[in-house]
């Protein structure tokens, strides 16, 4: 996904967001910077990370179209991929969720999410 085609979505994101959820999104939100991470299978990829809450950031998965929290040690490298498929403004709310029970509350691997995507042979 190239850098336009994210902001669109970041947008498209935080026009549907509550009041809550935005105030929260400009505090966190950084512009799009893409962090390594490394796979199971040893080769790096490519993350669009999008806003940092402590040692996790909230990150754009292409891979299952949507936003979630992943994990870092250190700045710009992934140490653990989020595998949701949330959109921006509920991502957002699982970290509103969390601020607010003291505990992580979002799923770690979502429900499928309907719809038709693009091969990726």
């Amino acid at each position: 996904m190239n850098e336009a085609a994210l902001w669109d979505l970041i947008n498209a994101g935080r026009e549907r967001m509550n009041i809550a959820q935005r105030r929260l999104w400009d505090v966190i939100g950084i512009d799009p910077e893409q962090w390594t991470h490394r796979s199971s299978a040893g080769d790096d990829q490519r993350i669009w990370v999008v806003a940092l809450v402590g040692r996790s950031v909230i990150s754009y998965n292409e891979f299952e179209y949507g936003f979630d929290r992943s994990h870092f040690v250190r700045y710009g490298e992934i140490a653990e991929l989020g595998w949701g498929q949330a959109d921006l403004e509920v991502a957002i709310q699982h970290v509103l969720n969390e601020m607010e029970r003291g505990h992580r509350t979002a799923p770690t691997v979502s429900e499928p999410r309907p719809g038709t995507y693009p091969s990726r042979g």
